[in-house]
This record gives C-alpha cells, structure tokens and sequence, in this order.
C-alpha cells in the first residue's frame, strides 16, 4: 500500500498498484513494482506504508490501528492489540462451548426421536458419548467461571510442550469426547 504524499499530507492512498498521473505525467502500475525503488517513488511524492506493533483480533484482543503518521520514507500505521474485558472472554468462550455441543448432540438427536418414536433403545455408546459431551461443557464453563484473567482463559485454548509430552494433542478447550462412530 502506497500514499501520495503532497506537503507532508496524504492526498491519495493506493491499495493495488494502478496507472496513475501526478502533476499532468502518466506513470504504468509496474512504478509499484521492483521495476522503481522506494527512492525513486519518493523523488515523485509516492511513500509506502509501514506497519508497526502488534495486531491481533481474536476471542481475546480486540486490534486497533493508529492515524497514518507521514515520515521522511514512508507512513506509518502503528497497530495495537487490546485485551478484551475478562466478562467479554467469559461469555464468548462460552457461547463457543454451547455452539459446540449444540452442533455435537445434533448429529445424534435422531437416536433420541426414534426411542420417542418406535420406542427403540438408543445404542449404549452414542448415549455415553452424549453424556461425556456434557460433562464435558460443564467442565468447560466450571474452569471458565474460575479464571480470573484473559491470560488463564487464554491459557486453556493453547497446546503447550508438556502437554504434547503428555501425549495430548489438544488445549483443554478443544478437546472434546469424539465421537465413537466416528473413530
């Protein structure tokens, strides 16, 4: 991305390189390529944007970007990420943990209607993995409910080495009972 800068001020941004004119003269696109250098952009009033800090926006930092700020070779943007309040995390980690179990128990609710319906008995392995899913969601909001910073509840959603050592292959979050159709 590219600025034209005219008397220390942004007067145009580009996104994709594209012909431009400046000042009555026709420039191709390639100017926007390793065909010019940044000096040679500069010498026509074109800089490029720079982007500095972090950025991220997840279930637990919200990203925010500064004003462009012109510089002598180039426009900075300086980025920013903002933890989220530890309420927010809460109900959004928890709206997944429903999301997730609603979508789970769905692929198995027709073993439940047809017991309602033909009064046949469910098969005891896809009742159990049902019951594990639950348990499983109220262990999930349990621990949610006792974190008390964005970083532990961060904490559950990361694999870390001495859990890989332990022979997991999932965060605490992410790891729910599977389904035993589907091993």
């Amino acid at each position: 991305m590219w600025a034209v800068i005219y008397q220390d001020k942004i007067v145009k941004t580009i996104n994709n390189p594209k012909p431009l004119t400046l000042g009555g003269i026709q420039y191709p696109k390639s100017i926007f390529s390793s065909a010019w250098t940044d000096a040679e952009r500069k010498a026509i009033g074109i800089l490029p944007y720079i982007y500095t800090g972090q950025y991220q926006d997840n279930m637990f930092y919200n990203g925010s970007e500064s004003s462009p700020v012109v510089g002598e070779d180039s426009v900075e943007i300086t980025r920013t990420k903002n933890e989220k309040t530890v309420s927010l995390v809460k109900d959004s980690m928890k709206a997944q943990v429903n999301s997730v179990i609603s979508s789970a128990l769905k692929e198995t609710d027709w073993i439940i209607i047809r017991k309602v319906d033909i009064d046949k008995e469910p098969p005891a392995d896809l009742m159990q993995w049902r019951t594990d899913l639950r348990a499983k969601a109220v262990e999930l909001e349990t621990a949610i409910d006792a974190k008390n910073s964005v970083g532990d509840l961060e904490a559950m959603t990361v694999l870390t080495q001495e859990m890989v050592d332990a022979g997991k292959k999932e965060a605490v979050f992410y790891n729910w009972p599977q389904n035993p159709r589907h091993i």
